[in-house]
């Protein structure tokens, strides 16, 4: 891989974190109210898929945003809706769902965990694990752990990082930015039923 993929992929690993730390930092240090929280996200959306559609259509803008953006961006996304944009829908259909404590915790599992297993599974990632590696599905789930540690019992925390880190390695056909959040929401809320 060369230095520019590796530097892209650090600051694409670190929008992605400060993204959905910023994201649930705002909700709980300002104390926002659903009706709110979800009304600023929906917003972002509508404003970020707006936008991607103005990229898609006309080549000049699509340039000057990945001139703009080049470090963030990925070749993928100048044909596609940005990863952000999936990330933000995800984000609402999260918090919109799914009670606020759970929809918070998924959000930091997707935005701290993702990150660092690829960053583990790039640089130490020798044991292939269904497209990835053994070393990067052990990093989301110990991280993911961490995150849902922080508000949710050992038991729930450990089973559902587990769970999420495998769903997080599945071949999904849709962008994970959408659907890794929903889906860690809806096994935390589950096993919180169960265990």
């Amino acid at each position: 891989m060369t230095v520019i993929k590796k530097q892209k992929k650090v600051w694409r690993a670190i929008f992605h974190a400060l993204s959905g730390t910023t994201l649930v930092g705002g909700i709980l240090i300002f104390e926002l109210e659903r009706p709110i929280y979800v009304g600023v996200v929906a917003s972002v959306l509508t404003i970020s898929l707006l936008f991607d559609l103005l990229r898609l259509r006309h080549h000049r803008i699509n340039q000057l945003f990945f001139e703009t953006f080049k470090r963030l961006v990925t070749t993928r996304e100048s044909r596609n809706i940005a990863s952000s944009t999936w990330f933000a829908l995800g984000a609402l259909i999260t918090l919109t769902f799914f009670t606020e404590g759970i929809a918070l915790s998924a959000i930091l599992v997707h935005s701290w965990a993702d990150p660092v297993a690829a960053y583990i599974g790039t640089k130490w990632g020798n044991q292939p694990l269904m497209g990835g590696s053994l070393q990067g599905v052990l990093a989301f789930a110990f991280t993911a752990f961490i995150a849902l540690n922080l508000h949710h019992s050992f038991q729930v925390s450990f089973y559902s990082a587990c769970l999420c880190a495998f769903v997080e390695r599945l071949a999904w056909p849709i962008d994970d930015n959408l659907l890794v959040p929903p889906i860690c929401a809806g096994i935390v809320t589950t096993l919180t039923l169960l265990i």
